[in-house]
């Protein structure tokens, strides 16, 4: 797989990629960014329906308390009603992640190859992005590392339902649903949001810049295609209240 990548990176910086490594790694994000369209409509599919399902679930969870076995019963049965597959929205994510190391260990072999023009801007493409500052004995991450840790967290908040609101008018139990679907959605957020974020922003000033290159395009991409397809999702309580402070 890797092997494969490699020779695809390289043909693009031969040809279209004006023999620049950095114009070529913003190709390869776009380009595995249309292929990956598809998938990501897919998923993100995936995601509101079983939003819109929670409620119903939680109501089976309390009627079958007690009784996994009914619970899941009645769980696959709800599923089928409403044509969810919860195996279709792990698939996606399996092909991605298969793709993504397959491309990361390309570049890597890339950047330590010495006919490449690694030069893109102010950075070197082999290099960590990382700047240092007076009395300080470690690195800090760059411009790049930084945008790809801003656009991973913009990117996963947005793949995250949107929660529901409660209205005056809902029932208790309409009411209650909601609460503990927030409840649930925000002890979902508080562990996914932050962890590759921050795991780039420390591991981003060990890496070369061409993968923090690679990272913030397609994250940036995948923000565009995710708005287009769902919205805000998640990210929308954020605009919400920015707007608030704004007025």
């Amino acid at each position: 797989m890797t092997n494969l990548f490699l020779q695809l990176i390289l043909w693009i910086y031969r040809t279209v990629g004006f023999q620049n490594l950095g114009v070529a790694i913003i190709e390869i994000a776009i380009l595995t960014r249309l292929i990956f369209y598809p998938f990501i409509k897919q998923q993100t599919h995936y995601s509101k329906k079983m939003a819109e399902l929670q409620p119903h679930l939680n109501a089976l969870k309390e009627k079958h308390k007690g009784n996994q076995q009914a619970y899941a019963a009645a769980q696959m049965e709800l599923f089928k009603e409403n044509g969810v597959n919860p195996a279709a929205g792990c698939l996606p994510s399996i092909v991605q992640i298969v793709v993504l190391f397959g491309l990361l260990g390309a570049l890597n072999s890339i950047l330590r190859m010495s006919n490449i023009n690694l030069n893109f801007g102010i950075w070197n493409m082999a290099k960590p992005d990382t700047f240092f500052l007076t009395g300080l004995s470690f690195p800090l991450p760059g411009i790049l590392v930084i945008l790809a840790a801003l656009t991973q967290f913009v990117q996963t908040k947005m793949m995250m339902p949107a929660a529901p609101k409660i209205h005056k008018e809902d029932k208790p139990a309409e009411k209650e649903e909601k609460a503990d679907f927030m409840s649930e959605f925000a002890e979902a957020q508080s562990s996914m949001i932050w962890m590759f974020p921050l795991m780039f922003l420390f591991l981003g000033t060990r890496w070369p810049s061409g993968l923090a290159l690679y990272w913030s395009v397609s994250s940036l991409l995948m923000i565009i295609q995710q708005y287009q397809i769902a919205g805000l999702g998640g990210l929308e309580q954020y605009v919400v209240k920015l707007k608030k402070y704004g007025r």
